[in-house]
């Protein structure tokens, strides 16, 4: 079965609501959501303490999510169709993400 890692990174608006509102939400409703299809073995939320992203500022946030599946476009339709919206202060114009199919490493 393909491996794959799935980065968002994200975080709330610079000075829009509350941070501590926006992180509750990503613990105990958006993980929760995702973790709810079974392809998604595992789900790990990062704070970023350094990184360098030339001419970009680094996101606050990042959540790793391991998934195992033979259907990543049936996986990609549960995500779009069962996970509830966005918190109200999720900055969306900077939220991004990455997939990444596994190529080396433990079995």
């Amino acid at each position: 079965m393909a491996r794959y890692l799935m980065l968002a990174l994200n975080g709330p608006t610079s000075g829009e609501g509350d941070e501590a509102s926006c992180n509750r939400w990503y613990e105990d409703v958006h993980m929760p959501d995702f973790r709810k299809i079974d392809a998604i073995k595992s789900a790990r939320r990062y704070q970023v303490v350094r990184g360098n992203l030339p001419g970009m500022e680094a996101w606050p946030y990042v959540t790793a999510y391991e998934i195992e599946t033979d259907d990543l476009a049936a996986v990609s339709k549960r995500l779009a169709t069962e996970i509830g919206p966005l918190h109200p202060t999720m900055d969306r114009e900077r939220s991004a993400h990455l997939w990444a199919l596994q190529i080396s490493g433990d079995d």
